[in-house]
């Protein structure tokens, strides 16, 4: 109650402030043309779209000269369409079925009569939109309600063919997956994941970590009336071409309602997929289940009928899986053992626990302005998480996100018949904290085993993140029949904190047990990174001329990245550390128009077969967490960690050297960066790439398509796709040239496991002369095309398939498949350092040195074949539902710790730096893939009816045919090359209750 009582007060303070306008929210349109019974256009005919789900109950437009009309923004629901003029009859259009942004389009014709004369006409809701080039999916109430699912946002989106959620590791099978990125993601079309955009009712709704595309709250089902996902040709509204989730909220009504939702698994209704040949792989046991439950209550009405409607509704989901054959450590805490020697008895998982609330008002201030106002309160852990054969529980992080809190206003007022103005703001207050292990003894030193790829005994490096953020939108439309106009603006602002720690500042290397090489860390460090402003400001017009409607757009954003003035003291490894930065404002100041096209033929003008083509320039995502923001920082460009060989001789694993000293001393080599700890910049930013026009990274979308309704309810969308990226960068050591690398060839071991037996050539293998090994670096960041160029592009077909032909009867699928070519051989022939990526920590490491060999890649064609479906037998009322997902394997490497001493065969010296092995990468990335996926999800439920009440109880099957494929395997070229490190989830059951009343 006391929840219930703080949401109910916080509302009623944000509707005190609602005259603060919002952002926008799309919504979906009636269209089409009103004739005579002599095919003549009627201008000046009152057209009303009425339903139960508008507060106001009727939206109303008069058609143009041409006959045509239109009417925007309506929400989800059930329509009946009226059309009047003096002198004729009136027409009711009945059972109109809106979702998402479709544009139904509704022909009308009158005849002679008297105005009290209504001919009701009833037909199918057209299933082609004729007047839209967007590629949307809608996740309506019921998909929702009756496809097994984890009733995640991101799992039910990962449905649509062709959209992916960053690797099988992920993969949901009944809600019961933990061991992948908590973040929730999803990519389609060689896309980014850093591009998604997430969205509630319209307005966006992510923060300033990471690269801001994404935040780890999870929807809330019951308090959702749909969610709608849209896939390719955006539009001039946004600034990325990700996916793009539209969470919208369910707004109350004018009769109380509720619902209910709750699920369970026990781990005793799991069954068995180890195979013989699983087993003989090393794996006894899989990802079983530990803990599946979900509690999901909601109820909303009116506060006061027709003016003040609410939603409220709660969630509480844990779920978690022991990780296959990892287990914590016999010796967690004891600093003196250096193997990892697991306790049967304590076998790991990795958990996954979310709490929220939500609270909807909707409120019809007047005939003309409606608010909403959404508070979302949530927290959730991941405590630990990624724990797999390669990651053990000690040296996990342990996610935690203690305040997730959203308040958000929407504002909308159809001004006339012809104006529309929408806006909205959305407020975000979040932390996203990395923990180490409660309890973790400072003594433990970080290590990782080379030839198993094990990380155990500590966390390296944690962090605290907290993060505000402010979006604001407000756009202006006009609309006739034939013409919509739209301008608008939307602004982000925020700021974004890191705090990096670390138990020990050491961590070591080991292979088989005796350390090579060691790593320094000069932890704490804190960075402040302010999100000045991300601001787009943009134009679209669409014009229907008979059966064209083509659309155009242009949008102009401005991008600024600064921080305030910060200080760093000292470390345990750089005790005199005393530095402070003054303030710098628009370190990054970005200018970028970025055109939109498209253009939908009704081919026949019978709203049943739709020729489609779209041209898109979008921007790459940024926040006030991404690499561009975060890393120029002056405290996060300092070079805060390195490495340095290391022979223990005395095996007493303790580096008897001098470990501020960065030349060779000792038993240790020299720093690979003779600038860790001191106050110089890691990197030097060129003011070309940070300032101007122009110079964010972009990518171009084509589309193109037909779309025909095949038979009564059924249509089938066959659509070419194709992504070309531009304006990549590259960190550039001007201290070393290409003269300053050996390149030299590597003859790939005998083994069955490779590519025809291996012993083949991998050719273009490189490694930094030794006169040049531990300089202090030079690195410029810069545009890579002022060095060569850089290629990168996807192009593919989706074919898909949503049909009602049998009634009661839902079948939405397809199939996507696709390739991606990458080519940055002129780049590396110029720039043959190794790339540097950021690691999950914020820091910048070294990458693993590719073949120039492989620098030209193209993938194989990839298809994914993704089927739901659900059906309630009449009479009887049983619901079947069911999803069927068979996706490529995952990709395989294999990367070889080549020791120095045969890397001298060829090389004709040792590898530089005193390295005791060099990592090379034997298979071309992209060309090798394991067995597919096979999924197969199972639901039967009875239904029961009682008056207002409809109570569904369900039985699922996750994973019914039980299949084990391996979803990650061990790419450490080696004995445990290819050992599986997750398999599938064996089947389970998980029984279900939903109430509705």
């Amino acid at each position: 109650m006391r929840l219930v009582a703080t949401l109910t007060r916080l509302a009623c303070w944000i509707l005190l402030i609602s005259s603060i306008p919002a952002t926008a929210f799309a919504q979906a349109s009636i269209a089409g043309v009103v004739k005579d019974t002599s095919g003549a256009v009627l201008p000046g005919v009152t057209a009303e779209a009425a339903s139960a789900a508008l507060i106001e109950k009727v939206r109303s437009v008069v058609s143009d000269g041409a006959g045509q009309y239109q009417i925007v923004n309506l929400v989800p629901g059930t329509y009946t369409v009226t059309f009047t003029l003096p002198g004729f009859n009136t027409v009711k259009r009945e059972g109109v079925v809106l979702a998402g942004s479709f544009t139904a389009k509704i022909d009308a014709d009158l005849r002679v009569g008297a105005l009290e004369e209504t001919i009701t006409v009833t037909g199918e809701t057209p299933l082609v939109d004729v007047q839209n080039t967007k590629r949307e999916r809608v996740i309506d109430r019921e998909i929702i309600d009756n496809i097994p699912t984890s009733r995640t946002a991101y799992d039910m989106a990962a449905l649509i063919p062709g959209v992916s959620r960053s690797g099988l590791t992920n993969q949901d099978v009944g809600g019961s997956s933990s061991s992948g990125s908590p973040i929730g993601s999803v990519a389609i079309h060689g896309g980014r994941t850093g591009d998604q955009v997430l969205l509630r009712n319209g307005i966006e709704t992510v923060g300033q970590s990471g690269t801001g595309f994404s935040t780890p709250v999870n929807i809330n089902p019951i308090g959702t009336q749909e969610v709608s996902v849209d896939t390719a040709s955006a539009g001039a509204e946004y600034t990325t071409g990700g996916v793009r989730i539209n969470v919208i909220p369910r707004d109350g009504g004018n009769m109380f309602s509720g619902a209910l939702f709750t699920s369970y698994a026990r781990p005793s209704w799991q069954a068995d997929n180890i195979t013989q040949s699983l087993k003989d792989r090393g794996i006894s046991s899989g990802d079983r289940l530990k803990d599946n439950f979900d509690f999901n209550p909601g109820f909303g009405g009116p506060v006061k009928k027709d003016r003040i409607w609410f939603f409220l509704s709660a969630r509480y989901k844990n779920s978690a899986n022991y990780a296959t054959g990892m287990y914590y450590d016999k010796n967690q805490n004891n600093p003196n053992v250096w193997v990892f020697e697991p306790d049967l008895n304590k076998p790991a998982a990795n958990p996954s626990i979310w709490k929220g609330g939500q609270l909807r008002l909707t409120w019809q201030v007047s005939a003309k302005n409606k608010i909403g106002v959404s508070w979302n309160e949530d927290s959730v852990s991941y405590a630990p998480t990624s724990v797999s054969l390669t990651l053990a529980p000690e040296a996990a992080e342990n996610r935690i996100y203690p305040v997730q809190r959203q308040v958000q206003i929407d504002w909308s007022s159809p001004v006339t018949n012809r104006i529309l103005l929408e806006a909205g703001i959305n407020r975000y207050k979040a932390a996203s904290n990395l923990l180490p292990l409660s309890g973790l003894s400072p003594a433990m030193i970080p290590a990782t085993e080379q030839t198993t790829g094990l990380k155990f005994r500590s966390l390296e490096a944690h962090r605290l993140q907290p993060a505000k953020t402010t979006h604001v939108r407000f756009a202006a439309s006009y609309i006739t029949g034939a013409h919509n106009v739209k301008v608008g603006i939307n602004h982000t602002s925020g700021w974004n904190g890191f705090t990096y720690q670390n138990l020990n500042s050491l961590s070591y290397r080991l292979n088989n047990g005796a350390p090579n090489q060691l790593s320094e860390r000069a932890f704490p460090i804190y960075t402040d990174t302010n999100m000045e402003h991300n601001m787009g400001v943009f134009a679209q017009d669409k014009w229907t001329i008979h059966q064209l409607t083509a659309s155009y757009g242009l949008r102009y954003s401005y991008a600024s990245i600064g921080w305030p003035e910060q200080h760093l003291g000292p470390s345990p490894l750089t005790p005199a550390r005393d530095l402070t930065f003054p303030a710098q404002h628009a370190f990054v100041s970005w200018h970028d128009l970025t055109p939109h096209l498209g253009a939908a033929y009704d081919l026949f003008g019978n709203g049943k077969t739709a020729i489609k083509v779209s041209l898109n320039r979008y921007l790459e995502s940024l926040s006030a967490g991404a690499p561009i923001a975060q890393d120029p920082n002056p405290l996060s460009s300092l070079i805060t960690q390195t490495t340095r060989s290391w022979t223990d001789t005395n095996r007493n694993y303790v580096a008897d050297c001098n470990l501020m000293s960065p030349v060779a001393n000792g038993e240790c080599g020299a720093m690979a960066n003779a600038s860790f700890g001191l106050p110089v910049p890691g990197a030097t930013y060129d003011p070309d790439l940070i300032h101007g026009w122009g110079k964010r990274g972009y990518n171009w979308e084509l589309s193109t398509g037909v779309q025909h309704e095949i038979l009564p309810r059924t249509s089938v969308d066959v659509s070419y796709f194709r992504r070309t990226y531009g304006n990549a960068r590259v960190t550039d050591n001007r201290v070393l040239s290409p003269a300053d690398f050996d390149t030299f060839d590597v003859t790939a071991p005998a083994d069955p496991r490779l590519p025809n037996g291996g012993g083949y050539a991998v050719r273009g293998m490189y490694n930094l002369n030794p006169a040049k090994f531990g300089l202090a670096s030079d690195n410029f960041v810069t545009l890579a095309k002022n060095y060569g160029d850089q290629i990168e592009y996807w192009h593919g077909v989706d074919v898909n398939l949503a049909t009602r032909f049998i009634p009661g009867v839902l079948l939405q699928g397809g199939t996507s498949t696709g390739r991606t070519v990458t080519d940055n051989c002129a780049l590396l022939a110029k720039v043959p350092e190794p790339a540097e990526s950021r690691a999950t920590s914020g820091l910048i490491t070294t990458a693993a040195v590719r073949p120039l060999q492989f620098c030209r890649n193209v993938t194989n064609w990839l298809t994914q074949v993704k089927f739901l479906g659900s059906y309630t037998i009449p009479r009887i009322d049983v619901l079947v539902s069911g999803t069927l997902q068979n996706l490529p394997g995952p990709n395989i490497l294999a990367n070889y710790n080549l020791p120095t001493a045969l890397a001298a065969q060829t090389l004709g010296r040792p590898l530089s730096g005193g390295a005791a092995n060099v990592s090379v990468a034997l298979i071309d990335p992209g060309t090798v893939y394991g067995d597919r996926l096979n999924q197969v999800d199972f639901r039967v439920g009875k239904v029961l009816r009682s008056g207002r009440t409809r109570t569904t109880a369900s039985i699922d099957l996750y994973n019914a045919l039980n299949v084990s494929t391996i979803l990650a395997q061990n790419n450490t070229f080696g004995a445990a090359w290819g050992q599986p490190v997750t398999i599938m989830p064996a089947r389970f059951a998980k029984v279900s209750l939903q109430v509705d009343f």
